[in-house]
């Protein structure tokens, strides 16, 4: 949907030259701990976001209308944590890369890597800055 609704915004229909920075949310870990706190903090920010009206049409791209609905009445009603608790797996490896730090670059460049020419990982968790400059040092040698 981005590449199409972006070449009809251009005067000339053409890309050339057009830079997309992109923030995709990645899950990653060294250990299964890890990992497991990276699933959680994606998905309540996912939930977040998806509690909100303006991301309700992403949500029924994929058909998700009524996780919409329920994701707005849980923060309506303050439920913060049970609003991550409603990402399942599907809706989380659709927003979301989920893989393994030697891996992730790799599965950033296959999903994104024709739409965006720069990158900043959104990781709502702690991620250890080590894992972080490996996955960029990989990213780096992919791009070369």
């Amino acid at each position: 949907m981005t590449l199409p609704a972006l070449t009809r915004g251009r005067p000339t229909g053409d890309l050339t030259g057009f830079e997309m920075h992109g923030v995709p949310l990645v899950v990653t870990g060294r250990t299964d701990e890890e990992m497991s706190e990276a699933r959680r903090g994606v998905r309540e920010q996912i939930a977040f976001y998806g509690s909100t009206p303006a991301y309700r049409p992403v949500l029924e791209l994929h058909g998700w209308g009524a996780l919409s609905d329920e994701l707005h009445r849980l923060s309506l009603e303050g439920k913060w944590k049970e609003m991550g608790e409603v990402i399942d797996d599907q809706a989380l490896d659709a927003f979301a890369v989920t893989a393994e730090p030697e891996r992730v670059a790799a599965e950033l460049m296959r999903r994104y890597g024709d739409i965006m020419t720069r990158m900043t990982l959104y990781t709502p968790y702690a991620i250890d800055s080590e894992v972080v400059t490996q996955i960029m040092a990989d990213l780096q040698g992919i791009a070369e």
